[in-house]
């Protein structure tokens, strides 16, 4: 069995990895000169830069890089808010805050007769009451203070604001259970040279990566998937494709009319080296979910150097970044010099107006007898816990019906 693999971010090259591993051929295609898509890290001597995936909460990746023989460690973050003046807010109010845990509870109550719909691993079939944005999903329900504890996240993870999310895809990745985890302040699990070194181990495993090589036609011949580049032209027996692909690469109707109606957020990242030795995780509370605004930044400190990451929505131009320099200098925070920023497109996704009930669930009846399949982000919530479960599902189903 021969198996392609398009895209090389860490839900493509971990699916080549699985493959690999239970001894089937496997090419990865990666448009990009390097691996890993999110997980990306730079590296200024002995110091780990991280400037996409950042951290997890789940216990169940740690198999995997207990597998790998990766290093990581497990530590609670601490979280600052600011208001719109630059001071110091908290985060919710003390009589606020017995309101929430009364929400929650009600929430809990609520959604539960959606468990079956937001307990599956994909996106599947979407009920109806969920088809609506985030926030008249509170309004419905009179849920006034959940928003104040799921709002910084989802701005922070680039899911945008709740005027414009679907109330199905912000359950998918905040639920109840991790809602508790941001209150009471679980450990989060840190990989410590950074999320690149994960991608490198999985990819000494993988004997074909080709790289700088943009798929421009998949399509299905006989009983065969012909795959070309620019360059080149293979057949495989199955394809996965793991990344968003230009609107008719994918000669299958269904599958292209994902591709022509996903959408994705632009994201910024910006990594300064500052002074300061104290730095939290800081919020900025009036900012969550703007366009071209910082929403939060992370500070982390290695061998008396001290790296600071914001991030803000919004494509690169130099007011944004300036602007973004500047608020995080309005909180008297001493910038040495600007290290990088990098463009990301994150949480590819439908919008409300393309969104159907029964999308995702015909996607999923049509893998079950086509040879090209979705898999990764595309059909799955991109946090990386979920993605190594999700991707570890797929292969072993294929693994069963090859």
């Amino acid at each position: 069995m021969n198996v392609a693999v398009i895209g090389g971010g860490f839900s493509g090259i971990l699916a080549a990895y699985l493959l690999e591993k239970k001894g089937i051929n496997v090419t990865v295609y990666e448009k990009e000169e390097y691996i890993g898509g999110h997980c990306k890290t730079i590296v200024n001597k002995d110091f780990y830069i991280e400037l996409g995936t950042i951290l997890s909460f789940t216990k169940g990746i740690k198999e995997l890089l207990i597998e790998l023989n990766v290093d990581y460690s497990e530590r609670f973050i601490y979280r600052n808010f600011v208001d719109e003046n630059y001071h110091p807010a908290e985060h919710m109010l003390r009589d606020d805050v017995v309101i929430l845990v009364s929400e929650l509870s009600r929430l809990k109550t609520i959604l539960e007769k959606y468990s079956p719909y937001l307990d599956e691993i994909n996106f599947g079939d979407i009920p109806e009451d969920l088809m609506i944005p985030f926030n008249k999903f509170l309004e419905k329900h009179d849920l006034r203070f959940i928003s104040q504890i799921i709002v910084p996240h989802l701005s922070s993870f680039g899911f945008g604001c709740i005027d414009n999310i679907n109330s199905y895809y912000v359950f998918k990745v905040f639920n109840v259970n991790t809602l508790y985890s941001f209150i009471s302040g679980e450990k989060l699990l840190f990989i410590n040279k950074g999320t690149s070194e994960l991608i490198k181990k999985l990819s000494q495993k993988i004997s074909d990566i080709r790289y700088s090589l943009q798929v421009t036609n998949v399509e299905v011949v006989e009983d065969k998937v012909k795959v070309e580049t620019p360059y080149s032209l293979d057949f495989f027996d199955k394809v996965l494709i793991t990344t968003k692909l230009p609107r008719g690469v994918i000669k299958d109707k269904l599958y292209n009319n994902l591709m022509k109606k996903i959408d994705t957020n632009p994201f910024i990242a910006c990594a300064y080296e500052v002074s300061n030795p104290d730095l939290v995780t800081t919020y900025y509370k009036s900012h969550l979910g703007l366009t071209g605004k910082i929403q939060f930044f992370y500070a982390s400190k290695q061998n008396n150097k001290i790296i600071l990451v914001a991030y803000a929505y919004g494509l690169i131009e130099k007011d944004i970044i300036d602007g973004i320099t500047n608020d995080i200098k309005k909180l008297g925070i001493n910038i040495n010099h600007l290290i990088t920023v990098k463009q990301w497109y994150i949480f590819p996704h439908l919008k409300s107006t393309n969104l159907t009930r029964s999308f995702y669930k015909d996607i999923s009846e049509r893998q079950k007898v086509s040879n090209i399949c979705l898999i990764g982000s595309l059909v799955s919530k991109p946090s990386i816990d979920n993605l190594y479960l999700s991707v570890k599902n797929s292969i072993d189903e294929i693994i069963r019906n090859k």
